[in-house]
């Protein structure tokens, strides 16, 4: 923001501007970063390797696909909604914190869900679009979050709030080689890597923690951590 934009504010709100910042400069002197970067050697799953061999409904399911409508592997590259990185501590599993102000997304489209994975905190809604022209139905068995979305057309948005933490299989009861996992975190302290495979957790209060990476549908690393206010700890994977 100009100079000049914050003197026509008013002097409250220059006020209020500079205790702003000056929180968060206080935030990063007692929080640490965290930042490393993810390698994915192995090739994406195929999403027809956890293909449902039940339906949800007697009488349709994959025989429903959309004639001549090839289904989609897995996405195409090494990062592409495949991966994920976490926090677990108990201090943090103990706070409560706010939903975020925009719902994540979980999109259909070329008939397969992306991201493949989707991390979130407790108490968010999500929105499921369908992009495809054709009709998906979302629906999870979880123990941590059951719903069915029932058919849906393109351009139609549909929502769950997931409200326990967990994990969260998704399928599609029409196309079976569909499929996705949203974990349902306790606290915000997660990310998923850039393009480049690098990623930051901002904030993290100092302590110590285990750090998690999930692929595709799993946790295939785990290690120790402990960070120090005012520092940068740096962290990397290779999968």
């Amino acid at each position: 923001m100009t100079d000049s934009r914050i003197l026509r504010q008013g002097p409250l709100f220059l006020l209020l501007l500079l205790a702003g910042e000056a929180t968060a400069v206080a935030q990063e002197r007692t929080t640490a970063e965290i930042r490393g970067r993810i390698t994915i050697t192995r090739k994406a799953e195929s999403e027809h390797a956890h293909a449902l061999t039940v339906t949800r409904y007697p009488g349709h399911g994959v025989q429903d696909a959309t004639a001549g409508a090839a289904p989609a592997e897995a996405s195409d590259g090494p990062m592409s909604g495949r991966a994920v990185v976490y926090l677990e501590n108990e201090t943090l599993n103990r706070s409560k914190y706010p939903p975020p102000d925009k719902n994540p997304i979980l999109d259909q489209k070329n008939l397969q869900f992306h991201p493949r994975v989707l991390p979130i905190l407790v108490g968010t809604t999500v929105d499921f679009p369908n992009r495809d022209n054709l009709f998906h139905n979302v629906f999870s068995y979880s123990q941590t979050k059951e719903f069915d979305l029932g058919r849906y057309p393109r351009d139609d948005v549909r929502s769950v709030l997931f409200d326990r933490t967990g994990l969260v299989r998704v399928y599609c009861d029409i196309h079976a080689h569909m499929n996705a996992t949203i974990i349902v975190l306790p606290h915000p302290y997660f990310a998923t890597p850039r393009d480049d495979g690098s990623y930051v957790l901002h904030r993290v209060p100092e302590g110590k923690y285990s750090i998690v990476l999930w692929v595709d549908r799993d946790v295939v690393d785990r290690r120790s951590i402990e960070v120090r206010a005012g520092e940068t700890a740096e962290i990397d994977f290779t999968d």
